[in-house]
């Protein structure tokens, strides 16, 4: 067999081809490459991978990349990746997508692809296609009546039992819900007959029972309880569903071809053995695949033994070794050995005073081995630990941890991240819930009575409508309190229900809403985790609340003393007043003002290059431009009165039938411009040559009654910038009813209300002199098109350039995703309850426009990248596993992020992660628990150790000697290739 190193990789695997696309380092790629190497390496000793890269690193590429590998070695290979739920679902069906587009693709998987959604296509798929893309949550489905009751007929048809006591079964277990199913007309999964079932039903309902548990109980066969209790079992309703649930995986593995590769994405989700979904994967895989690769960035989140699920999982593999587990129960002795050296060899460390820790580090370097004999007795103490914490490493942990996992880190993270712990101190009436839930738990305490108290102080640190809504403070527990107690629930809930009308005055809801808000107006994006429901509505309104009054500030400039109902719509009960701002923007998309030119792209200067041909033919273009207008056809309304948006396309499509008349040899070079400028039904329906209505094509029967005269065509034709023709090459290449959604989505996104482009644009108007109370829309329209040369107009450019540019690098469906997702609203916030799909938020979120901060709930915190324009995260509410905070930072510290790409021109960028803490309470604690065990999460995964990032006291302790440092980092990345 031909040596498998990067030039045979290379020969039909190019991880490169989207490099230059997507930002990727050429290091990351190769890095990638090796990665895949490394696994059919391990593949070859071991049936199981667990390929842990740091979060954002790309491991969904490599693990496509070793699906192909795995294709590439064996073409008639079947492969599954199991994913968390639909939405990645969808996500790695377009990543395999990806790797097939394109001239050059990354490999071409052919049509061997296939997501599914329900575990009957699963199946029937699976028998089909060669690399099937299945959401665990398929095995959550069909635990309903009918299908319990197909089941349990089918058992009775398995025992020959007479329908009677079949139809006595059903009655004790169900109460007759469900009928006795006639097993010989159904089918399983509703594809397989009888007929095909029927020889798999002795180890669905029989055979031995499962090691493992689900929800809280074994996996015991069915029949093997029928025997042990008799029918009265059948009234164990929970009992006897689980059996069913066993009997159904195991009918479903019967029916699944053998797989040479499972993938398994987010692994840590099955570090629970007692859990459905981990119950599904073991009874439905066991024995059925060959090699196994899992993917997480936090193999194990609170303890080492939470690895042992993983590895069990491994176990169930054809042809596993029979002693997989032991190996790994060994393991976990030598992991907690080394736990034990290394906090004897801190606590020695810590003790050291800085002259000593200095002769520790030049006996080091004289003696790495540190055998030689030492006098002084703090020095020797720690030498003995570094000594026996090095020999572990080197010879325990390390070649443990290699024998079955990859892990490559961010080794510059330490350097770029920034984390930032923001004190939130109570002030004036906001210390008085804090002051009086003290009381209130105290009492509680005092009392013995029952209480959550953590989760109850998790809710009033997030938001006053967090702990409102908290179970503690709920009517209904009023009963269950002693009265001294029941006082003080009283009283907070009083005062907080009189603060629930000013959600802002909570200290950690004022520090996030003040922070965001101050990132977004100097154009940082800002991603905001929350745990608490109350807390994310209530953030999201206060945050637009509060923008709203920034808002006003700006359009202060233009229209000193300006009130908020002044310049925005405001509704009462007998009426509804429009605001300045309503008034201008419906005249920029009103085609009968003029100022709806401002913001539409003009084709003449954007799509050819006529230069000043047209003012100089001007009389020829009205001419032909008006016997255009007396063929057009078009409502009473648009008719009657002069209309700038059919204007406009009557004079573009004279002058550019006169231009390719005219210009032959200039014209050549723009035949296919021309062609769709020239058509009838250009003057109907625009450049896309569809009726829709972002253009406002209205098809009428009336014949305008105005006339084109040479002020209203010079607007059209006149060669002078304007904004489109500044970000024409950014268009460029966009298909014509791609590049119309665009240019009019953004034209209404820079009028909408919570944007600042008008407010902008009208102060610098007032500044040059232009009359702002009464505006003229002429005057306006020449200012609009000179704006963009300011210093007030370029950002606005540079910031629809830098969206042109991440727009042009998605594909059409993502690219709709961007133009009727989010965008659209123009908000500036929104939050995970919006009911928008997760992928829209993605879309949006990760362009350089609104919304600007996005405010989060767990859903966001895994298996999406947020990365592309956003490089600030902030954990209002924590979480007591470090994982998932890691998780959340993960969603933008990834391969081409907007870090990355900063890092490369300024090495002093940082990726801001704000820890806001309200002062003295349990948000100093839950901080410095969750930093705790992030230590091990780190050391043992490949970080530097470095114990001064995990204090929490003032005082430091001396950093390690750097050799040494170097020396205790365990090593789980692949290893490149030595050059010959």
């Amino acid at each position: 067999m031909k040596a498998r190193d990067v030039a045979w990789l290379r020969g039909f695997l190019h991880l490169d081809a989207r490099a230059l696309a997507d930002g990727i380092p050429p290091r990351d790629i190769e890095r990638q490459e090796q990665t895949v190497l490394r696994a059919l390496e391990l593949f070859d000793e071991r049936p199981g991978v667990v390929l842990a890269d740091e979060v954002g690193m790309g491991k969904t590429f490599e693990a496509i990349g070793v699906a192909a590998a795995m294709r590439h070695m064996n073409g008639d290979s079947r492969i599954v990746v199991l994913t968390p739920g639909p939405d990645l679902n969808t996500k790695w069906e377009k990543e395999f997508q990806k790797f097939g587009e394109g001239r050059s693709p990354m490999y071409a998987f052919g049509d061997q692809i296939a997501a599914v959604r329900t575990l009957n296509d699963f199946v029937t798929t699976l028998r089909q296609k060669h690399v099937v893309i299945a959401p665990i949550t398929i095995f959550n489905t069909g635990k309903g009546g009918k299908e319990q009751a197909y089941l349990l007929s089918l058992y009775c048809f398995w025992k020959k039992l007479h329908w009677n006591t079949t139809n006595a079964i059903l009655r004790r277990y169900n109460g007759g819900k469900q009928p006795r199913v006639d097993v010989s007309k159904s089918h399983f999964l509703e594809f397989a007959t009888l007929e095909e079932i029927e020889p798999h039903l002795d180890a669905a309902f029989g055979g031995r029972s499962e090691e493992e548990v689900i929800e809280g109980g074994p996996l015991v066969a069915l029949d093997t309880l029928h025997q042990a209790e008799g029918d009265e079992v059948f009234g164990r309703h929970e009992l006897v569903r689980r059996a069913l649930n066993l009997a159904r995986f195991r009918l479903v593995r019967a029916l699944m071809p053998d797989v040479d590769l499972l993938i398994l994405d987010e692994a840590h989700k099955l570090k629970n053995a007692h859990t459905v979904r981990s119950a599904a994967v073991t009874a439905t895989f066991r024995k059925k695949y060959r090699k196994a690769l899992f993917l997480t960035a936090t193999p194990f989140q609170l303890d080492i033994t939470e690895l042992r699920q993983v590895l069990a999982l491994f176990s169930m593999a054809i042809g596993a070794p029979a002693d997989l587990l032991f190996g790994a129960d060994a393991f976990f002795e030598d992991i907690r050995a080394y736990q034990h050296a290394y906090n004897a060899f801190e606590a020695f460390w810590r003790a050291l005073d800085p002259g000593l820790v200095a002769e520790f580090g030049e006996l080091f370097e004289r003696d790495p081995t540190l055998t030689s004999e030492v006098d002084e007795p703090s020095l020797r103490a720690v030498a003995g630990a570094a000594r026996e914490l090095l020999r572990l490493k080197r010879e325990k942990i390390e070649p443990g941890f290699r024998t079955w996992m990859i892990r490559s880190i961010q080794d510059d993270k330490r350097r770029y991240r920034s984390h930032r712990r923001a004190p939130c101190l109570p002030e004036g009436e906001s210390v008085l819930p804090f002051l009086i839930y003290e009381r209130f738990i105290a009492e509680l305490f005092r009392q013995k009575a029952r209480t959550h108290k953590a989760a109850v102080q998790i809710n009033m640190v997030s938001s006053y409508g967090a702990a409102r809504e908290g179970e503690l403070l709920a009517d209904s527990v009023r009963k269950d309190l002693p009265p001294s107690a029941e006082d003080y629930r009283k009283l907070l809930r009083s005062v907080l229900d009189k603060l629930g009308a000013r959600p802002s005055d909570h200290p950690k809801l004022n520090f996030v809403m003040t922070d965001a808000l101050e990132a977004a107006e100097r154009g940082d994006k800002t991603l905001v985790f929350c745990t608490r429901v109350e807390t994310l509505s209530d953030l999201a309104s206060e945050l637009k609340e509060a923008w709203m009054e920034r808002l006003l500030e700006r359009w202060r400039v233009a229209y000193p003393g300006a009130t908020r109902d002044d310049i925005f719509d405001t509704t009462t009960r007998d009426k509804d007043t429009r605001g300045r701002h309503a008034r201008i923007r419906t005249r920029f998309h009103d085609p009968q003002d003029a100022l709806y030119l401002a913001l539409r792209e003009r084709y003449l200067q954007s799509l050819l290059t006529m230069g000043p041909w047209a003012e100089d033919h001007l009389d020829e273009i009205i001419e032909l431009a008006n016997e255009r207008r007396s063929q057009l056809r078009t409502t009473k309304t648009r008719a009657s009165r002069l209309d700038y948006g059919h204007l406009k396309r009557c004079v573009e499509q004279a002058a550019a039938t006169l231009w390719r008349t005219h210009c032959p040899t200039e014209g050549a070079d723009y035949e296919h411009q021309l062609d769709v400028l020239t058509s009838p039904d250009f003057l109907t329906l625009g450049l896309d040559l569809e009726l829709d209505d972002l253009e406002n094509d209205e098809r009428g029967r009336e014949c305008p009654t105005w006339e084109i005269g040479h002020d209203a065509a010079r607007l059209v034709v006149q060669h002078r910038p304007h904004l489109w023709g500044y970000l024409s090459s950014a268009l460029y290449g966009l298909n014509r009813k791609i590049r119309v959604g665009v240019v009019e989505r953004l034209a209404r996104l820079l009028t909408h209300r919570e944007v600042p482009f008008l407010a902008d644009l009208l102060g610098a108007a007032r500044a040059s002199g232009l009359e702002v109370e009464n505006l003229k829309s002429r005057e306006l329209l020449d200012f609009v098109d000179a704006f963009w040369r300011t210093p007030a107009g370029k950002p606005w450019v540079q910031r629809l350039r830098d969206f042109l540019h991440y727009f042009q690098s998605r594909n059409e469906s993502q690219q709709r995703d961007i133009l009727e997702g989010p965008i659209a609203t123009g908000a500036l916030v929104r939050h995970t309850r919006d009911g928008e799909s997760r992928e829209r938020l993605r879309e949006a979120f990760n362009t350089p426009l609104y919304p600007m901060i996005l405010v989060a709930n767990e859903v966001m915190q895994e298996g999406l990248d947020l990365h592309r324009h956003c490089r600030r995260i902030v954990h209002h509410d924590l979480a007591w596993n470090p994982a998932q905070l890691e998780q959340r930072v993960g969603r933008v510290d990834r391969i081409g992020s907007l870090t990355t790409k900063l890092l490369a021109r300024d090495p002093s960028t940082k990726l801001d992660i704000l820890y806001p803490l309200v002062h003295r309470t349990i948000d100093e604690r839950l901080f410095r628990t969750v930093k705790s065990r992030e230590k091990w999460l780190e050391f043992l995964l490949g970080a530097r150790p470095d114990f001064s990032e995990y204090t929490l006291g003032d005082e430091e302790p001396s950093p390690l000697p750097e050799r040494l440092a170097s020396e205790l980092r365990i090593d789980l990345k692949p290893r490149a290739e030595t050059p010959s």
